[in-house]
């Protein structure tokens, strides 16, 4: 089982975001280039906690129901919370905001053709 720690949750536009991260699976060296960067030292400071690495992750919700997420890994920052001020957290919620508004649209479109079946059945009037 995969644990997130919340790092900020969020009212937009009526929606409630939540930004949370988790490990990263794949190797630091998988991500980095080793001739500009000492990998090495990269996995020992995440190993002693000097560094995080993490895959972040965004979920769009209105009243408990899930509506989308959205995820972004090899996050390697000295605080984890640095990644809510230098706008890699706000693409991702930009991104989640748009797909939830994509299927709040399509959810209403369907509860709106359900809407009318039930009021035909209880006029006495069911539609095939």
């Amino acid at each position: 089982m995969r644990y997130y720690d919340t790092l900020a949750e969020y009212d937009r536009m009526g929606f409630n975001v939540v930004v949370d991260k988790t490990w990263e699976e794949i190797d630091v060296g998988d991500c980095f280039d080793d001739t500009c960067y000492d990998i090495q030292d990269m996995r020992d400071k995440i190993n002693s906690g000097q560094l995080d690495w993490f895959m972040l992750r965004v979920r769009v919700f209105v009243d408990d129901i899930e509506l989308s997420s959205e995820y972004l890994g090899g996050m390697l920052y000295d605080n984890p919370s640095e990644c809510l001020t230098d706008g890699s957290a706000e693409d991702l919620i930009h991104s989640a905001l748009e797909s939830a508004k994509d299927r709040m649209h399509g959810l209403y479109q369907k509860f709106w053709a359900l809407s009318m079946e039930i009021d035909a059945e209880r006029a006495g009037n069911p539609t095939p």
